[in-house]
């Protein structure tokens, strides 16, 4: 039976207030009209009353989306993002709480993105407990730019399934064809749901339902976070019959078009998935993939030429290392952690030589760490030079202890702790 009267929960004012603590709390640039978050709430008594009105008599209109480009990982491109005005943004997160509660209850249990209670570590398990009931292959599956390529048609139709309400639809189609300013110029959005607004990761959810239906109708197991899933399978020839078949049911019934460049059949153990492994015995593994890009964070924060003092260079380091481990602390290989400390540890008492200069100043600093002098005057150090972070006499001096003392985490204190405060 579909649901009727859905507007009257998008424009209720309690709604939008809910909504408006949801944007809020999750601050954020300002759009086209260069309105902040903080000068939307001096105006809100005028604005809230105003957005509610029009919603109500079907004349909100919303405008089009700043495009920004950020950084896309592990690549040298860029991703696009639409940064909506704050009043679309409210509008969308109420929308987004009346589809939650209309869509959600149809989502399967494998579904794990973007859904209240679920989290990427459980999806990760989840696929450790299937490569441990023998499904040792998978169908790893890449949606060409997902969200720049959801067909406006599939999700109207998709939304008319559900909800008997043309108000909602025609505005939820009014925030699809709203376009985007780029360089200063107005673009159309004739498909796709711009990454940035509250509403784009429910809405790819409830394109994506129908995938995860079609493939529970098949049969299989598989996992899903937003548009990265994995289907895993028991032998290689399913695994080629399961990616030729969906890779038709994608791109013939949803219309959402496969990179098959980087679409792969292999063995579980050879594929990353939300940046773990799943190894041969069922262990949960950091990807290769994820510690490059980690240590290529760690090493910008960590140049020799750096010239900030170690306490502030330690303090720029933690929050990357708190939230990193506080990500990956579920993995369960056992030096995987501890090796990266002691790399981390290695850069870092390179830039301490380099600061300080001159073999004498080392010298010093042995012997109060508890080195005879005649032992440390006969020491020498190269200090300029990567190698000599490895010396014994380097590691004793700027020991554990030292580390500590100026307040560096230590990534292997933290494994399997169940969260790491923020700060």
């Amino acid at each position: 039976m579909k649901v009727t009267n859905v507007m009257e929960r998008v424009y209720d004012p309690k709604r939008l207030s809910e909504a408006w603590r949801q944007v809020k709390r999750n601050a954020g640039a300002a759009g086209i009209d260069k309105m902040t978050v903080d000068e939307f709430q001096k105006r809100g008594v005028e604005l809230g009353p105003l957005v509610s009105r029009q919603l109500k008599e079907g004349t909100y209109r919303f405008k089009p989306a700043k495009r920004v480009y950020i950084p896309k990982p592990g690549t040298t491109k860029k991703r696009p993002l639409g940064i909506p005005v704050v009043m679309d943004r409210i509008v969308s997160q109420s929308v987004n709480l009346a589809f939650e509660e209309i869509f959600a209850p149809d989502f399967t249990e494998s579904k794990f993105g973007f859904r209240r209670g679920k989290s990427q570590h459980m999806a990760i398990m989840h696929v450790q407990k299937t490569v441990k009931e023998g499904y040792a292959w998978c169908v790893s599956v890449d949606l060409k730019s997902f969200f720049d390529e959801i067909p406006h048609s599939l999700l109207l139709k998709l939304i008319r399934r559900k909800i008997d309400d043309e108000r909602l639809v025609t505005l939820v189609m009014r925030s699809l064809k709203a376009g985007v300013i780029v360089d200063g110029k107005f673009e159309r959005t004739g498909k796709g749901c711009p990454q940035g607004s509250p509403l784009s990761p429910m809405l790819s959810n409830i394109a994506l339902n129908e995938l995860d239906h079609e493939l529970e109708k098949r049969g299989l197991r598989y996992a899903r976070w937003a548009d990265d899933f994995i289907i895993m399978v028991k032998s290689e020839r399913a695994a080629l019959r399961v990616m030729e078949g969906v890779t038709k049911y994608l791109e013939g019934t949803l219309g959402l078009p496969v990179n098959k460049e980087k679409s792969e059949v292999a063995k579980v153990k050879d594929v990353s998935f939300l940046g773990f492994q799943i190894t041969t015995q069922g262990k949960i593994k950091i990807s290769e993939k994820s510690r490059t890009k980690f240590k290529g964070k760690v090493k910008t924060l960590t140049k020799r030429n750096n010239p900030l003092s170690m306490h502030r260079i330690v303090d720029e380091l933690n929050p990357l290392l708190r939230g990193w481990v506080n990500y990956f602390r579920i993995q369960e290989e056992s030096r995987i952690l501890y090796e990266l400390d002691c790399w981390i540890r290695k850069r870092l008492r390179s830039m301490q030589l380099k600061k300080w200069k001159k073999p004498a100043k080392f010298k010093r600093v042995m012997i109060k760490a508890g080195f005879r002098p005649q032992e440390a005057y006969r020491t020498n150090i190269r200090m300029r030079r990567w190698e000599s972070a490895e010396r014994w006499q380097v590691k004793f001096t700027l020991n554990l202890d030292w580390f500590k003392n100026i307040g560096l985490i230590f990534l292997n204190d933290y494994r399997h702790v169940a969260s790491i405060p923020i700060a």
